[in-house]
């Protein structure tokens, strides 16, 4: 079958990256592809990145957010939504205990979160709670390892002790994404696209570690779909497809099974080769002088028998190759 040349991104480069925020242009893309692959990025992005949180607390004397804590001046149910809050690095990549302790008058940040077990508090400045003077508090705190965002009373069977209160997790490290696609061009051709993608993260993983890992993931739930094949044969594909193409452009018009008319019209627009006929539209050909409907689909029919079609952007380099500079005129 011939290989009909379908345009990948040959540029892709960070231009901001770093702990936290990554900005990167990828170009160019054929005509609605940013956006498809923009959009596909997005999603698993926020999905499939795994990611640390504070899933249950247990509170000496509290058993339940209605009940208040001694010394605490916000109401229990803000204080553990301030916990949800937490952005939490587990390196072990294991569920965990960890304890919060403070003694008032003063406010009780992420810092007063204990990291002797291991953990890493991203946002220490986090506030958690106001104590007053002449209190304590102590929490411990329960932290899982997970995907996505699971509510406080769906967290699997035994992972939460009797005794504690469950706590909604947002287990994504990663905290917003967006695209934008833009025009782009390559050599003449301007109706290509450009995908700019930005990442924000909690700083649990970079941008660019976590752009690889759902890139993976996407590539890993799409290649059982494709027919398995050996890396040479791959190769050998791959090249016979791009000789032949290269070869199917090179040709004269005269070598296309078209009548005498039809390609004295076609080299009066100066068109000599199938290069430079194939970067034509209908549009185009209509414009030429002696070529009426008939031979435009006679022309059409000649070129498909090539694998080819009318309106095809080459690249640029692949008509250097050929020693023409082809181009629409």
């Amino acid at each position: 079958m011939a290989r009909i040349p379908f345009q990948k991104p040959k540029t892709i480069q960070w231009e901001i990256l770093s702990d936290r925020y990554g900005r990167l242009v990828a170009e160019p893309f054929e005509k609605g592809y940013a956006q498809t692959v923009g959009h596909s990025l997005r999603r698993t992005l926020l999905s499939i990145i795994p990611g640390a949180a504070v899933t249950w607390a247990r509170i000496p004397g509290v058993k339940d957010p209605e009940v208040r804590i001694p010394g605490v001046r916000e109401e229990t149910a803000d204080v553990l939504l301030n916990l949800k809050k937490l952005a939490v690095n587990v390196p072990s990549g294991e569920p965990m205990e960890t304890r919060l302790d403070a003694v008032g008058p003063r406010e009780v940040t992420g810092t007063d979160v204990s990291e002797a077990t291991g953990l890493e508090v991203l946002n220490p400045e986090l506030h958690i709670a106001v104590l007053d003077a002449g209190f304590s508090l102590s929490i411990e705190l329960g932290v899982g390892v997970s995907r996505g965002y699971i509510a406080a009373d769906n967290h699997p069977h035994g992972t939460v002790p009797a005794d504690a209160i469950p706590i909604d997790a947002a287990f994504s490290p990663i905290q917003r994404v967006s695209y934008t696609v833009e025009n782009a061009r390559l050599g003449k051709t301007i109706d290509y696209e450009k995908l700019i993608l930005e990442i924000w993260t909690n700083g649990a993983v970079s941008p660019d570690e976590a752009l690889a890992r759902a890139a993976t993931h996407m590539r890993d739930h799409f290649s059982p779909l494709a027919p398995e094949r050996r890396e040479e044969d791959e190769e050998e594909i791959e090249a016979a497809g791009e000789g032949f193409l290269q070869e199917s452009l090179a040709k004269s018009l005269d070598d296309l099974p078209l009548p005498a008319r039809a390609i004295n019209a076609l080299k009066g627009a100066e068109m000599a080769v199938v290069a430079d006929l194939v970067q034509k539209t209908d549009q185009d050909l209509e414009s030429v002088k002696n070529l009426g409907s008939k031979s435009i689909e006679e022309i059409k029919s000649a070129l498909a028998g090539l694998g080819l079609s009318l309106g095809m952007r080459i690249d640029p380099n692949l008509l250097g190759t050929l020693g023409h500079g082809g181009g629409v005129k």
